[in-house]
């Protein structure tokens, strides 16, 4: 779904919003709230289903959608007194009001990055990357500092960010936990609790391999640091 309103763009297939032909981080739970509420215009979503989408199995205070609400509205440039994009239903719940226009995907492009990690590669084409222990993701790293879905990694022409999912042990950016979507570049390196990986630019020549866990080697670190090919040491590791 690529989709414009407003000054903004959203593409779910790059879990991406551009404002003004300017990329918009989003929080994890700000895009999926967007997301549902323009897949369900011009209905109105309940408070409590918000909820459960939001928050499945959590209790969460009334005020946490709110403020997530709120925080929306300021990046999409609307306002609870001025609603043109998001409108709120008093003491039932949210519905999406802007005018929405269908737009043909973006397309394509080769892969021009790529992620290493125990001497294979995978190349990041445009789309969303799961990174986890999973047997599911795209990126499948199997150590038993890894969550089973991990991180997302996600690329739009050629730009890669990372995001956290809650994961037990962490996210890390050259060494820095990450709490919000965060750019890769070229020779960064990020680790999923223990586990380090590289991001390089690609060669035409490179081969494409899927990541798995089929290989004994590991590129972490015993004791307390991940190790890396270089003989650094990457961020503390954490215990499941």
């Amino acid at each position: 779904m690529r989709v414009k309103f407003s000054d903004c763009v959203l593409d779910s297939g790059t879990r991406q919003l551009e404002r003004g032909n300017k990329l918009v981080p989003l929080e994890p739970k700000m895009y999926e709230l967007l997301e549902v509420l323009i897949k369900r215009r011009p209905a109105v979503v309940t408070n409590n289903e918000l909820d459960e989408l939001l928050w499945p199995n959590v209790y969460v205070a009334r005020t946490s959608l709110t403020r997530l609400v709120s925080e929306l509205r300021a990046v999409l440039g609307d306002t609870p007194r001025d609603s043109h994009i998001i409108r709120t239903v008093y003491k039932t719940g949210y519905a999406f009001c802007a005018d929405v226009t269908s737009l043909a995907p973006a397309r394509s492009s080769p892969a021009t990055i790529e992620v290493h990690w125990m001497k294979q590669s995978l190349p990041l084409t445009d789309g969303e990357h799961i990174a986890g222990r999973d047997a599911e993701c795209s990126l499948v790293i199997d150590g038993t500092t890894v969550s089973r879905r991990h991180a997302r990694i996600t690329v739009a022409r050629g730009v890669a960010t990372i995001e956290d999912l809650d994961s037990t042990n962490g996210t890390f950016v050259n060494g820095t936990r990450i709490s919000a979507p965060t750019r890769l570049a070229p020779r960064d390196e990020f680790a999923l609790g223990s586990e380090v990986l590289r991001v390089r630019l690609r060669s035409s020549s490179d081969l494409t391999v899927k990541v798995d866990s089929g290989s004994d080697a590991r590129d972490k670190l015993p004791g307390n640091n991940a190790r890396r090919a270089d003989g650094g040491s990457g961020p503390p590791q954490s215990k499941k």
